[in-house]
């Protein structure tokens, strides 16, 4: 888990984006905090395997930080509403399908 903290803190970091640590503090209902790490791994796999190139992965992480950094945004009160997670969810499930649709194209990455 400490590993993959520090991957995606390291891919924020990469990317230029400046979010907090409000996307990785408390309980957060409805599973988000999962959904964040499996989709991360999801594109790490993909990696890999050598179905996402170089292009592919930097914009997808891009889109995953766009999405921590928006949390980040949402909870400066401290909490998320269930509006905030409703949108948050929308933003993982098209994440989800970004990532399953450059996985299957063609693209792939040379040896």
């Amino acid at each position: 888990m400490k590993k993959l903290l520090l991957a995606v803190l390291l891919t924020v970091m990469m990317f230029g984006a400046t979010a907090t640590s409000h996307a990785y503090e408390g309980d957060w209902h409805g599973g988000i905090r999962t959904r964040i790490n499996t989709e991360y791994e999801r594109i790490e796999r993909g990696i890999e395997r050598g179905s996402l190139t170089r292009h592919e992965a930097r914009m997808l992480k891009g889109e995953l930080d766009g999405i921590l950094i928006k949390i980040d945004r949402m909870k400066q009160d401290g909490r998320l509403s269930e509006r905030e997670r409703e949108i948050i969810h929308r933003d993982l499930d098209r994440l989800h399908r970004d990532i399953s649709r450059e996985k299957r194209d063609d693209n792939r990455r040379r040896y």
